[in-house]
């Protein structure tokens, strides 16, 4: 359904034609490796860059640019892929066979990128100070809304104890200390770092040929004088050495409880499927252990669920609970992967999880941004295509889960309590 094809050295296009959609849509990835260090600055490069250019110096003229486009949309991307960073662009547009004839959007779309990527809006060679302190502005209240929210902010709690010392730690937008000091001058030797050294992957879905979309790409990427790409991976610690519990208080009426595990599997594993599939009998969704027994028929839990750091190799178990009941909430939790562990799945409940996986895959095959999503990260850390997959899923047993359940370590316990407990 994919395919790879070489624009230039060290960049790739991921081509996926289809007829589904009325819209197309591509996306343009500068791979990076996380870091404390660059963190901010590649979270703030995207926004800067498409805060204003040479020839629309402004937010209103680049939304009259996308509507004369017919109303395509243009944002930027800032992802975590592990501990590999990717930033750039994500665009999605008419299919040009809907336009009247004569009129095209995915070449003038290409050209856009083009204008975003290379034609910066400047004063006196770098980046116009207004621009870059109006986009940290914009940064520092996104990683504000973050720590806000209390839910969010005991999983990242949770990352930076359990990954001390691992990248992963690092906040994927960074630290507002750090978007503080930023400066136009610093950002400007950023951004050609960023253009000379990364590896670029590209996405296209959409109508046009896999060949036609390269050639369109190819007027962008060839001959830009790229120097040899920086090397990015993620290091996976496949299981836990030590337990480490850690409370922390703060002024919040409900207590959040957050468990890492390490899994010791990630996509490119033949038991990540496996995987996939315990998580969904476990924590993931309304049919899973989790939400059926330590939720409705315990009422611990206000909220509960487990999620896959599929590119690190962790499960990650979120709930929102009152503070009194943190002991019962914890054995509770864990009794429930103890349970996956000794074969203690139900058929219906196997599969239940088997249905939900395979429709939210069906549906992730339905979903353009979805399929960009999934395949620039099989492109950076490997593993199956959809169907690929989702035919293994289809086949898997109870013993299956139980040989993967018992690789999950039990690494960090993180509760965020009130203060008066």
């Amino acid at each position: 359904m994919v395919r790879r094809i070489q624009i230039a050295q060290g960049i790739t296009l991921l081509a996926a034609q289809t007829q589904k959609f009325k819209t197309g849509c591509f996306s343009v990835n500068f791979l990076r490796p996380h870091s404390k260090e660059d963190a901010a600055m590649d979270a703030l490069l995207p926004s800067v860059l498409l805060r204003a250019t040479q020839n629309y110096p402004d937010i209103a003229s680049i939304s009259s640019r996308l509507d004369e486009l017919y109303g395509a949309s243009f944002g930027t991307l800032v992802r975590l892929k592990g501990e590999v960073k990717t930033i750039g662009f994500y665009a999605d547009f008419i299919e040009d066979v809907f336009l009247p004839e004569g009129e095209q959007v995915f070449a003038p779309m290409v050209e856009f990128l083009q204008e975003v990527l290379y034609r910066p809006y400047l004063e006196e060679g770098i980046f116009a100070k207004r621009c870059v302190e109006g986009e940290k502005q914009n940064l520092i209240h996104a990683i504000e809304a973050a720590h806000n929210d209390k839910r969010v902010y005991a999983a990242q709690r949770l990352r930076q104890i359990m990954c001390e010392n691992e990248a992963y730690s690092v906040p994927r937008l960074g630290y507002r200390e750090d978007v503080e000091i930023i400066t136009p001058e610093a950002l400007w030797e950023h951004y050609h770092e960023v253009l000379a050294n990364s590896r670029i992957l590209l996405f296209y879905a959409g109508r046009q040929s896999p060949e036609a979309a390269a050639e369109q790409f190819g007027k962008i990427f060839q001959d830009n004088g790229r120097e040899e790409t920086v090397r990015v991976h993620t290091d996976v610690i496949r299981e836990a050495k030590e337990l480490r519990e850690v409370r922390e208080s703060m002024d919040i009426s409900q207590g959040k409880l957050a468990i890492g595990l390490r899994t010791g599997v990630t996509t490119e594993e033949e038991s990540y499927a496996a995987l996939v599939l315990l998580n969904a009998v476990y924590g993931s969704g309304m049919t899973s252990k989790l939400f059926l027994n330590v939720r409705e028929k315990l009422s611990l839990c206000y909220y509960v669920g487990s999620a896959l750091e599929k590119y690190k190799g962790l499960m990650l178990i979120s709930s929102g609970i009152d503070s009194k009941d943190y002991e019962q909430a914890k054995e509770a939790i864990l009794g429930e992967l103890e349970a996956c562990r000794k074969g203690e799945i139900t058929q219906e409940e196997l599969e239940s999880a088997r249905r939900s996986v395979l429709s939210a895959l069906r549906a992730s095959m339905d979903a353009p941004a979805r399929l960009d999503d999934y395949y620039i990260g099989k492109a950076i850390a490997g593993g199956d295509d959809i169907e690929a997959l989702a035919e293994k899923i289809a086949v898997l047993t109870r013993e299956d889960l139980v040989r993967v359940a018992q690789r999950c370590s039990l690494d960090t316990i993180y509760f965020l309590k009130g203060e008066e407990l």
